[in-house]
């Protein structure tokens, strides 16, 4: 199915996972058809698709890589347990403080992010 891509395409088009490609391609290539695109408005069309899908696949992966807890639990964990954390010896202190500040500077990162997104849609 891959073959029937523009030659960009085809390139981009490798980028999606094997047991995802032939579906997508070809579900590509049927939508191009439906919409009437040919020549190099269907091979930009083509790669651009193929590109932005997978570009969000492989953030899809990348994101599943990195599973943190939500806050309210890291709350409530250091809420139930904290007595039974701070009892331990340095070692465990200092890898709870490290995990927390971790924790707190990914979700300022988060936050920033997702701001700065919505600013830039706005356009401000």
């Amino acid at each position: 199915m891959i073959e029937a891509l523009p030659g960009a395409a085809q390139v981009i088009a490798r980028w999606i996972p094997a047991g995802d490609r032939d579906a997508v391609v070809g579900d590509l290539l049927e939508d191009a058809h439906d919409r009437g695109l040919s020549g190099a408005r269907r091979a930009w069309w083509l790669s651009s698709e193929c590109a932005a899908i997978a570009l969000g696949l492989s953030a899809h992966r990348a994101r599943s890589w990195f599973v943190l807890p939500p806050a309210r639990e890291l709350a409530a964990g250091l809420l139930v347990d904290g007595r039974v954390a701070l009892r331990g010896g340095v070692a465990g202190r200092l890898l709870g403080a490290l995990l927390f500040c971790g924790s707190v500077a990914t979700l300022a990162l988060g936050v920033d992010v997702l701001v700065r997104t919505l600013l830039v849609a706005a356009g401000l």
